[in-house]
């Protein structure tokens, strides 16, 4: 797996930001070359994916605490895992293993898999 960082906050270690993808890529059993990115996001948004023929990008907000930005990576990351395993349909908003859903976002079972699997990780990285 390789990746590319753009406009990394400096209170983020590479050292850390290395050793956090290396973690969930081997927890996750995932294979892919992505690209992190931090941007200004709306203030209620932590990150989201973006998947669409191989090209993978993770974007995070920049003014997150560094605790955050790591429990955000990995719960992207699981969203990667999502679409390259197939279950979460990508180029499209809301199919889930092929059925269409609309419930509220907590109710999504790709957000509900994101969170449990973004805490096993979290609790087994900062032991």
């Amino acid at each position: 797996m390789m990746y590319e960082v753009e406009k990394k906050p400096k209170r983020l270690p590479y050292q850390l930001l290395d050793k956090a993808v290396l973690f969930a890529s081997k927890f996750l059993d995932l294979d892919v070359d992505l690209i992190i990115e931090f941007k200004i996001l709306k203030a209620h948004q932590c990150g989201f994916c973006d998947y669409y023929d191989d090209d993978v990008t993770i974007t995070i907000s920049r003014y997150l605490a560094v605790e955050d930005i790591i429990r955000t990576l990995f719960h992207e990351m699981v969203h990667v895992k999502q679409y390259a395993d197939g279950r979460l349909e990508h180029g499209s908003s809301g199919v889930w293993l092929g059925i269409m859903y609309e419930d509220k976002y907590d109710d999504l079972p790709w957000e509900i898999e994101a969170y449990d699997l973004e805490q096993k990780m979290m609790d087994a990285f900062y032991c």
